[in-house]
């Protein structure tokens, strides 16, 4: 996934092997006015290409991808420079990617992100030392996703900037059309394959549930050969729908290069969990680079409300009384994608999540209400129903059910 450090501290902090693991490939550190600007990169796209980039006396860092750069380029940051360069601080209006990209001009750093914030920033300090990085300089917030008030974990979709302060612009760097005027899921089903398979990457693997919202990133694949691995997890088999599982494996055929992970040899430490054993997993067995997940259909089609979680029970004629809802931006998406996102760098492996794609939430957004209405995650219901796969029988079914604080349930 690529990580960094930008600190006026010359010396090493605990975070620094940690985020050393998530750039594997190569890592760079350059002196600036006293500021130590650190790139672990983890190579995916075009050339291997040392961070940050320098261009007309500013310098760059991008952590992520942008799923929509331009193949001529060396590689994609070069693509985000560009884009930076022509439309200023507008440029992630016409980037699509999941990314944090960094803007560093003379003692001013800038920080950008794709709207949910996918890639992490941290900001604390310590006496006159500041420190901005990928992870929180603590063991204990390490394992937690930070949620502490000594780590600031910099907000999504706002444009943040520091002098010597860090300040925290109050405008939205990208905005929604919130209108519900598409009286079909056809626009969503088109909307959805495209997240998918912008994602997919040779020798990925998918975290496979018998859960609707993997099922239907493997149905996906499959429907446009695209082969792939797939790991489940059985540490706690009553929470998926095998019968589903099954099915999906079988549809899939040729595509899929599947391995079910079974046991209870699993104890309850951070280093040691379900979650931390199916990413060692898909290195040893795979030697994969990048893993795609499910995890944000709840959040930004659903807002959990068939889980108790929600604070609306169904979408309203105008949308903009409960938008952005609980789980969108924040509650669930922000714990999750941290957590998970943490634990993908301890094993050098890039985290894609198909459903923080601005495409695809653009294009629920605009669906009737009274097809959002008809039944909870219509879109996905219908899509493995068009493929004659069962819909699943468990409410709770999901990856492993595990839990966003780092321990298993």
């Amino acid at each position: 996934m690529c990580t960094f450090k930008i600190t006026n501290d010359p010396n090493e902090i605990f975070v620094d092997q940690y985020l050393q693991l998530g750039g594997p490939t190569l890592s760079n550190t350059i002196e600036l006015n006293g500021v130590y600007i650190t790139h672990h990169l983890l190579s995916i796209t075009g050339e291997v290409t040392m961070q940050p980039v320098e261009r007309g006396g500013k310098y760059f860092l991008l952590m992520g991808e942008f799923y929509n750069y331009d193949i001529s380029l060396p590689s994609d940051i070069y693509f985000g420079i560009e884009k930076y360069l022509e439309y200023g601080d507008k440029f992630t209006e016409h980037l699509d990617g999941e990314f944090l990209f960094i803007v560093i001009d003379n003692n001013k750093i800038d920080f950008f992100s794709d709207p949910w914030g996918t890639r992490q920033v941290y900001y604390h300090t310590v006496g006159d030392y500041f420190y901005f990085t990928t992870l929180p300089n603590d063991e204990y917030s390490l394992y937690t996703t930070g949620y502490s008030d000594e780590f600031y974990r910099l907000p999504c979709n706002k444009k943040c900037d520091f002098n010597g302060t860090l300040h925290v612009g109050s405008a939205d760097l990208i905005k929604w059309n919130l209108d519900q005027n598409v009286n079909s899921l056809e626009y969503v089903d088109c909307a959805f394959e495209d997240a998918v398979l912008k994602r997919w990457y040779p020798n990925c693997t998918l975290f496979l549930s018998g859960g609707l919202d993997s099922s239907a990133i493997a149905l996906c694949f499959a429907d446009n050969k695209k082969k792939f691995n797939a790991l489940t997890n059985m540490f706690h088999p009553q929470f998926e729908d095998q019968d589903v599982l099954d099915s999906v494996i079988e549809y899939c055929g040729e595509y899929i290069n599947y391995h079910c992970i079974e046991g209870t040899n699993i104890n309850h430490k951070p280093k040691h969990s379900a979650t931390s054993e199916i990413r060692r997993q898909t290195k040893e067995r795979f030697d994969s680079k990048v893993v795609i997940m499910g995890n944000g259909a709840d959040e930004i089609f659903d807002n959990y409300r068939n889980k108790g979680k929600s604070n609306f029970d169904i979408f309203p004629h105008d949308q903009s009384t409960i938008f952005p809802w609980e789980h969108f931006y924040g509650g669930q998406s922000r714990k999750l994608l941290d957590y998970h996102e943490t634990y993908s760098l301890f094993y050098g492996l890039e985290q894609r999540n198909v459903f923080y794609d601005k495409s695809l939430a653009q294009a629920w957004l605009n669906v009737d209400v009274n097809i959002k209405n008809i039944e909870y995650k219509v879109f996905m219901k219908e899509y493995l129903r068009k493929r004659d796969i069962k819909i699943p029988k468990f409410p709770k079914s999901g990856f492993g059910n595990q839990s966003p604080s780092g321990y298993t349930k």
